[in-house]
């Protein structure tokens, strides 16, 4: 038993907010692929807070992480292209 993962939770930030789901809450584990887990929390995420995840054109702006030892997975905007911490020089 020392190797199950712990029953995490999908966590999505909006903003500087973060949001806890269940995977019940969109019927998804966290072996389901991240297009599988957007594609499920993009209509609520959408419908509860008028955050749309998607282009228009179909790409995801945000993106996916899981974490193993929490079980937890992430799901957080894309960081711009050519963007960086400490982009400015002297």
């Amino acid at each position: 038993m020392a190797d199950e993962r712990p029953i995490g939770e999908i966590i999505v930030t909006l903003e500087s907010d973060e949001k806890h789901f269940s995977f019940a809450d969109f019927s998804v584990t966290f072996d389901s692929t991240p297009d599988e887990i957007l594609d499920a929390v993009s209509p609520a995420i959408l419908e509860q807070f008028g955050v749309n995840i998607k282009e228009e054109q179909g790409d995801w702006i945000y993106t996916v992480k899981k974490v193993e030892a929490s079980g937890n997975v992430y799901v957080f905007p894309k960081s711009p292209a050519g963007s960086t911490l400490n982009n400015q020089q002297n």
